[in-house]
């Protein structure tokens, strides 16, 4: 994605601007001035002002930037900090109490370049944000990603997609964020992860009743939760959608590199006995010997979860339970979206969780 893509995604579309604030923690509107003159010929992308004070300076960069180039970003916004330190602002606001500058990048980033984001230095006020690809989607980069970005250097990870989920299936991501958000429709200010899972989310009586935990981390992780366990802006988007909608925007906004990876195993229409080993064995095979993060690793709990999804969620594959015996029933990959759809209503699980959800919300 070019930079001026990545300027008019923000400056054009509210739902961008809606998430951007919520990153920021502001309530109400902003004013957003782009292309904004500071000191000593430097041009920020953006200032974000709230009650007339900056509440953020933001650096975008492009999707295919180099090395250099990333360095050179970090080193602006080093800049906007010391802004903020001397109180220097040519047109005369004053500075957030809460003020961060903030370095955003689209998701090619982490996944197309030869650097990795984290093995930098970062200020001290500095956010990092990701804008999906995709969907435009932005979420924050916390501290704990980043940690895992810096363990695939360390132990050789090919990183193909830096999204995960594990030990969930999407629908059980689907019907939490549907509960967040009629929570917050409620007029809650947080949602008690441990409270909401006892009282309500084991009733539904899920695949994996209790691994809910996971589910909200995993909303988290994709910027559709945020720290009180409520809805995002995008997250809010997302849950109104149908299943069908909501599954199709994961597999080509987050997931669909692990699938391409892992249907190629499979021959459609045709049965084979093939371990989770086996799998985990040819993809590293693919890769010169190297794990693939959030897929290969983690003695093969990754692989089991996207199977689950691939046979639950999408219903394209089948297999019993701690069975090496699976059959590709067609290949998700192989269709548009408005034929996936249909496919998904023919073959999906997801159906009797969802309407028992509704049930138990009604009663």
């Amino acid at each position: 994605m070019r930079e001026g893509l990545v300027h008019d995604a923000i400056i054009n579309r509210e739902e961008v601007q809606a998430d951007l604030r919520s990153i920021l923690n502001i309530d109400g509107d902003v004013q957003l001035i782009h292309e904004d003159s500071y000191i000593n010929g430097m041009v920020a992308d953006f200032t974000v002002l709230n009650d007339k004070k900056i509440r953020a300076i933001v650096e975008c960069k492009a999707g295919d930037i180099n090395v250099t180039d990333y360095v050179r970003g970090i080193g602006q916004v080093l800049q906007y900090d010391y802004y903020e330190e001397e109180n220097i602002s040519p047109k005369g606001f004053k500075f957030d109490l809460e003020f961060n500058s903030v370095l955003l990048f689209p998701s090619s980033v982490i996944k197309d370049n030869s650097f990795n984001i984290s093995r930098f230095k970062y200020p001290r006020k500095t956010i990092l944000v990701e804008m999906n690809n995709v969907n435009k989607v932005l979420r924050r980069i916390e501290e704990s990603e980043l940690k895992k970005l810096s363990k695939s250097v360390e132990e050789n990870l090919v990183t193909v997609s830096q999204y995960y989920i594990r030990d969930n299936r999407l629908y059980e991501l689907y019907i939490l964020l549907k509960y967040v958000t009629y929570q917050k429709l409620r007029g809650l200010q947080e949602v008690k992860r441990k409270e909401a899972e006892e009282e309500f989310l084991k009733k539904i009586e899920t695949q994996n009743n209790g691994n809910w935990r996971n589910a909200f981390i995993s909303l988290a992780s994709l910027g559709l939760i945020d720290s009180k366990n409520l809805p995002t802006p995008s997250g809010f988007r997302l849950a109104n959608m149908e299943y069908e909608e909501f599954i199709l925007e994961m597999l080509n906004s987050y997931i669909k590199p692990y699938f391409e990876l892992i249907l190629s195993r499979f021959i459609e229409g045709k049965e084979i006995d093939v371990t989770n080993q086996d799998i985990i064995n040819s993809i590293r095979t693919e890769f010169r010997g190297r794990d693939i993060l959030f897929l290969t690793e983690s003695k093969g709990r990754y692989l089991s979860s996207w199977l689950n999804i691939l046979r639950d969620d999408y219903g394209c594959l089948n297999f019993e339970p701690r069975s090496s015996k699976r059959i590709m029933k067609f290949n998700l990959l192989n269709f548009n979206d408005s034929a996936l759809i249909e496919k998904v209503k023919e073959n999906s699980v997801a159906y009797q969780y969802i309407n028992k959800y509704y049930t138990l919300l009604n009663n």
